[in-house]
């Protein structure tokens, strides 16, 4: 116990702070004078301009394994400096970190040995350490870990993108290669292994597995312990470093640009890994793949959302669908085998009309998951015939991966794999210009009626929510991770680089379809739900 504890504790906290924080143990009376006035000193005014603020300065113990440094925190709208004082007026820079990119936690034991006053401190850390604050007073504590944690929120709301692909590798348990999981930026290290386990197919507790990461910053792998976020700590890599006054070393990269810097960066895995690895105490253990997983078919990186059971509101059941084809499977079967007399089939309808009421107002739909249980359980009800399922009954979250499971089901996908290269071509030609909408429109007619009739009534469901991205944080980007696996692959082999390329690609038309969805489908493309009125917000 004690050595699996040291471990944890050497690892993104003992490595990296005590590069950033001295070694000195002893604690030295200068080191707690306060400035006079802080927000004259020249180490606060050399951080601050226009878009900048500086906030608060306060004193606090920093504690790493064994090590207490005392420490001066300066805390600005955007970033927060740790400093060691020289005299009242002087200050030196040890440490900064982005307050987007940080997290708070309670696992003081976690990080620190020793005695340690609980009630006057908290653990946080930023890519990538952690450390115990203790501060003088319960109250000085409390106001300071209000105030990160408000300092964070706000930050994260400026966030762009707020959902990233996340490549993550398993090693010591089989023969796997990596799932790419769609993670948000307040998704701990522990939501991201509940993720990876179900995207596996591996039935075992969080508990029993660590996240681990490799980072060009650091020396060697260390694990997470749990509470942070990798959100943060891939996108530290992309992020310009800041100089010495806080400021980018180079001028601002377009959100644009942030996108297709981390899809290279996916793509050749030389910045930074996750790593899912059993904990020292599962070593040993047999873990056991979900035998009703569907097999993995094809090589290639897929953001499949893991499923656990959400909450759902009772809500009166939405008026019957008129689109009444019936058949006795749904899954795995082609469309036009389910699709008659041009209509879809009943479940599919049911869903498509819960998802386009209730979606636009459900916070993280689509990317949030749902139980491995619930949605076999819908999914079996669906494809034995049972045709009255109230839909209000389910979680949205179930109804959400129900849905992408059905789209997965589609033989030769609901784009046609045969036409795989000429939509990749279309994400070659200009956005700026209205060729690659033709290009799309052209293929878009070229499907089947049935596939164009059950691709209209996605994307409206999709463009419906993306127009609600405000409230749902799910823009046409994050809906487009989520979605664009189960709208197209190719069927043929693929090398890594090929497949990291395809699969940004099929992101990026999903993403065109969905915020184009009227002028590639139709205007007429948002009446398809007039019969069905739309949910008000009800605080999803």
């Amino acid at each position: 116990r004690t050595k699996a504890l040291s471990c944890r504790r050497q690892s993104a906290p003992s490595l990296v702070i005590s590069k950033a924080l001295t070694r000195s143990r002893t604690i030295s009376r200068d080191n707690s004078l306060s400035p006079v006035s802080p927000e004259t000193c020249l180490l606060v005014q050399s951080y601050v301009n226009s878009s900048r603020m500086f906030i608060g300065h306060v004193y606090a113990q920093l504690k790493t394994g064994l090590q207490t440094q005392e420490r001066h925190m300066f805390l600005f709208t955007d970033i927060l400096l740790i400093s060691k004082a020289k005299s009242s007026t002087n200050f030196k820079m040890k440490a900064q970190a982005r307050v987007c990119e940080m997290w708070i936690a309670n696992c003081m034991e976690e990080v620190c040995e020793g005695s340690t006053c609980l009630d006057k401190s908290f653990v946080m850390g930023w890519p990538t350490c952690n450390c115990v604050a203790t501060f003088s007073s319960v109250e000085l504590k409390e106001r300071w870990l209000s105030l990160i944690k408000s300092r964070i929120k706000d930050e994260k709301e400026k966030d762009n993108p707020k959902t990233i692909p996340l490549k993550v590798h398993a090693k010591d348990m089989g023969n796997f290669s990596y799932k790419t999981i769609a993670v948000s930026n307040s998704d701990s290290a522990n939501e991201v292994i509940r993720l990876a386990l179900q995207q596996f197919g591996i039935v075992g507790s969080v508990k029993d597995f660590q996240l681990w990461v490799s980072s060009r910053k650091d020396n060697a792998p260390y694990p997470l312990i749990g509470h942070e976020f990798p959100f943060s700590i891939q996108m530290s890599h992309l992020r310009e470093p800041l100089d010495e006054n806080g400021e980018k070393t180079d001028e601002a990269i377009l959100p644009e640009r942030q996108i297709e810097l981390l899809y290279e960066q996916l793509q050749s895995d030389n910045q930074c890994q996750f790593i899912l690895r059993p904990s020292r105490v599962a070593v040993g253990h047999s873990f056991v793949v979900d035998p009703d997983q569907k097999p993995f078919k094809r090589r290639r990186s897929l953001i499949n959302w893991a499923f656990w059971r959400g909450s759902s509101n009772q809500l009166d059941d939405p008026p019957l669908s008129p689109h009444l084809s019936t058949t006795e499977k749904l899954f795995d079967l082609p469309l036009s085998v389910v699709c008659k007399d041009n209509s879809l089939p009943k479940p599919i309808m049911d869903m498509l009309v819960f998802l386009f009421q209730e979606g636009p107002f459900t916070r993280g739909i689509f990317r949030r998951s749902a139980g491995a249980k619930a949605c076999r359980e819908l999914r079996d009800k669906l494809d034995t015939g049972i045709q009255v399922v109230p839909m209000s009954r389910q979680s949205i979250f179930v109804i959400a991966a129900v849905l992408k499971d059905f789209l997965r089901s589609i033989p030769g996908s609901l784009l046609l794999s045969d036409l795989y290269e000429k939509w990749m071509a279309t994400m070659d030609l200009s956005e700026a210009e209205d060729c690659q909408l033709k290009a799309i429109q052209g293929l878009v007619m070229s499907l089947p009626s049935e596939n164009i009739l059950l691709l209209k009534h996605v994307l409206a469901v999709l463009y419906n929510i993306q127009l609600h991205a405000e409230d749902n944080q799910m823009n046409a980007f994050n809906l487009a991770i989520c979605i664009s696996p189960s709208l197209l692959w190719s069927q043929g082999p693929s090398t890594p680089e090929t497949e990291g390329e395809g699969t940004k690609k099929v992101c990026d038309l999903a993403r065109v379809m969905i915020e184009n969805c009227m002028a590639i489908m139709g205007e007429d493309v948002m009446t398809l739900f007039d019969g069905f009125p739309q949910s008000c917000s009800h605080g999803s």
